[in-house]
């Protein structure tokens, strides 16, 4: 029993402490107000654009301190979209950027008097973005950051007291006549918050505090008590402030309707009766008139239409006067709404809704918001991972899940892209591991990546203006394609098929499925012809890149000493003799000398013009650094770095030529890795393998098994030669 009793007291503590509402006196809730004016001072559209920077936050830019950036950040949506929900939606870098935009102008009173609608085909997930950000919505208003304040009086007159609570949820500011709010409030808030009090009376987003009269309930309920008390002190202590509650399952600061939910034969104005009784009781007949429509209960809320067809068209034609003006007829009284509409739509439906909302002043208050098919790879192997769990990507060779996915993102992109062939003209210059209408590329960008394979010219092209083009036009793609949900079932097909086997999950799988797996009338309907052999020949670059970097073993020391020697050398006239300062070795200035190591800063064989051009051209710009400064650190320099970097990648480029690599040996011991016939072959052999697995592990993410079936790969596939 005492058991039974310190639950039930558990839970008494629990539920009193976290749902009881402190409600405030007006004295309280204006010293509220004047210790913390930015958390308390907010309508709905302040709250919402708040919410949404809690838990999304500032985004990250991929390139910080990049002089071409377009502000397209990464931005981690999974606190708002994701977690802590039964059905998770994943937004990709571009809807993410424009969805943070949007929101961005809510607080600043721009999209006011607006609908937003979220339009976006068939399986995108807009049901499951919508209920999420509600969802969230609601847990933010329950913390203390997220609080909001509505009036309710407590009316205590010849021994009459009643309890009147506001139904538009207006904010308790509001109760200041407006005349008299803009003084009161550079009065109430101290000097030591000049800036914010500048902020409040100049800008966009307080306009509402000076402009917003409070509801007409309250606002005669304000003036037949002053008029009966001849004291606004009196009239003030009757006046509370309380957290309001926005609970989507009462209606109560957020209503969702759905497309089959039916609209009441006709408007009717709501009351509550024994209200009205006890204020007429006060006041006398309908002096104060406690009438209100279902409108009220969203005033400084939400209102929500779950796609605009059947019912939910004519809602949205009632809600004319309301969104363009903020003014709703209850019988006779005026009644003001400021919600924040929002709704879904489907892109077969926009044409009709149009055609029914044929005034051009409301379809000037539709603000349509794109919802597309995921377009950037890592949040499409989010949606995977959700749904599968994250043990699948330990199923998989690097690279390959994400593959797989870029198959699916295929089908969801153009063929032509105007602004890439201009930022491009010649893009088979990239044939070799690139699809020629570059979606490959295209994916990268609106995944924020510039790739490493880019020239150094086509990279110096991506201006600002140029980024800013393909962006705009990845706001166009992913309107068609595989949806989201026959993506999420292709996937489990085909790991069903693989995810028993011994060996990870490679790219001939992928490649087998997609060429024969999905049935030809939905491969040839929806992957673009080509792409997966291009995806081959991408993925190929991208593994013989890794395996050469994890066999090449950097002599950061003799790269230094040859690039300043090559630095003093190119100084000097043809067949000199002269010790490098830097180094104290002895070099002998000679054309072989200049053709060697130019070799080794181009990667390409020079002839005896092309070697004394090369190295005038660097002795030219080597002057023009010493006359700068002579007490430079040369190795420090752009010059030095830009050497360094170019010696080092032809250094690796030309690993794999190496004879050692070229054996049928070098293909025996990698397969023998890890056993004990790997002891018995060359040492230097072995030094190299070893070097390359451990490499590829800590580098590439690859498991010790992964790192020796991609290698194994290379070599049966014939990469080096294929790329040579």
């Amino acid at each position: 029993m005492d058991e039974t009793k310190e639950a039930l007291e558990s839970l008494k503590i629990a539920i009193e402490n976290r749902e009881k509402r402190t409600v405030f006196g007006f004295d309280e809730f204006a010293d509220l107000v004047r210790k913390e004016p930015e958390r308390i001072l907010r309508n709905i559209f302040q709250l919402f654009h708040d919410m949404v920077r809690r838990y999304v936050g500032e985004g990250e830019d991929e390139y910080p301190g990049d002089p071409e950036s377009i502000g397209f950040v990464e931005y981690d949506c999974s606190k708002i979209f994701a977690e802590g929900s039964d059905t998770p939606f994943f937004a990709d870098m571009l809807f993410a950027n424009r969805f943070v935009r949007q929101v961005s102008g809510l607080s600043q009173g721009a999209q006011q008097n607006k609908i937003h609608v979220f339009k976006g085909p068939h399986g995108c997930g807009k049901s499951t973005f919508l209920n999420n950000l509600l969802r969230k919505f609601e847990e933010y208003t329950e913390t203390r950051g997220g609080q909001s304040f509505e009036i309710f009086w407590n009316i205590s007159v010849n021994d009459t007291k009643i309890e009147v609570p506001c139904p538009s949820h207006d904010h308790p500011i509001l109760i200041i006549p407006k005349l008299y709010r803009a003084d009161f409030l550079n009065k109430l808030l101290p000097d030591s918050m000049q800036d914010f009090k500048r902020r409040l009376l100049a800008n966009k987003e307080y306009a509402w505090i000076f402009e917003n009269e409070v509801c007409t309930i309250c606002k005669s309920i304000f003036w037949a008590l002053f008029d009966k008390l001849g004291s606004l002190e009196k009239v003030l202590d009757m006046v509370r402030a309380r957290p309001y509650i926005f609970d989507r399952r009462l209606g109560e600061g957020i209503s969702v309707f759905n497309p089959g939910d039916r609209l009441p034969e006709k408007a009717f104005a709501m009351s509550d009766r024994q209200i009205q009784m006890k204020l007429d009781k006060i006041f006398g007949a309908s002096v104060v008139k406690y009438v209100y429509s279902k409108h009220a209960k969203t005033n400084n809320g939400i209102y929500v239409l779950m796609d605009i067809k059947s019912h939910n068209v004519d809602r949205l034609l009632e809600l004319h006067n309301v969104i363009s003006e903020g003014v709703h007829k209850v019988d006779d009284i005026e009644e003001r709404v400021n919600s924040l509409f929002l709704a879904l739509m489907n892109p077969e439906d926009k044409a009709a809704v149009e055609k029914e909302t044929k005034a051009e002043s409301f379809q000037g208050r539709i603000q349509y918001n794109e919802i597309r098919y995921v377009l950037d790879v890592p949040t499409e192997v989010n949606i995977y991972c959700s749904v599968f769990g994250n043990e699948i990507k330990s199923r998989f060779l690097p690279k390959v899940l994400e593959n797989f996915a870029r198959v699916i993102i295929s089908s969801r992109m153009k063929l032509d892209c105007a602004p890439l062939k201009e930022w491009i003209p010649n893009f088979r210059e990239y044939s070799k591991y690139c699809d020629e209408p570059g979606r490959l590329l295209r994916m990268s960008i609106y995944g924020g990546i510039i790739p490493s394979w880019l020239s150094d010219e086509d990279r110096k092209k991506f201006t600002m203006q140029v980024r800013r083009k393909l962006i705009a036009e990845g706001e166009n793609e992913g309107e068609e394609g595989i949806t989201g949900r026959e993506s999420i079932r292709l996937f489990g097909d085909f790991f069903i098929r693989h995810e028993g086997k011994p060996n990870l999950i490679n790219m001939g799988y992928v490649t087998e499925y997609f060429k024969h797996g999905m049935g030809r009338d939905r491969r040839d309907k929806y992957i673009p012809q080509d792409f997966i052999v291009s995806l081959v020949k991408w993925y190929d670059h991208m593994v013989l890149g890794e395996i050469k970097e994890a066999l090449y073993f950097y002599n950061k020391d003799q790269i230094t000493e040859d690039i300043l020697n090559y630095l003093c050398a190119v100084s000097y006239d043809m067949g000199s003799k002269i010790i490098c300062p830097s180094t104290g070795k002895e070099i002998e200035v000679t054309l072989d000398y200049f053709k060697a190591l130019g070799v080794c800063f181009t990667g390409k064989e020079m002839s005896n013009n092309a070697a004394r051009s090369y190295a005038e051209e660097i002795q030219k710009r080597y002057t023009e650094l010493i006359a700068k400064d002579w007490h430079v650190n040369i190795t420090e320099t752009e010059l030095y770095k830009e050497l360094s970097g170019a010696y080092t990648r032809n250094l690796k480029e030309k690993v794999l030529h190496q004879q050692i690599f070229k054996t049928e040996s070098f293909r025996d011991a990698v397969k023998a890795f890890g056993t004990e016939v790997f002891e018995t072959f060359d040492t230097r052999l072995k030094e190299h393998i070893v070097h390359m697995i451990k490499a590829l592990v800590e580098k590439f993410s690859y498991t010790e098994q992964g790192a020796k079936e991609i290698c194994l790969y290379m070599i049966d596939q014939k990469l080096a030669e294929k790329f040579s």
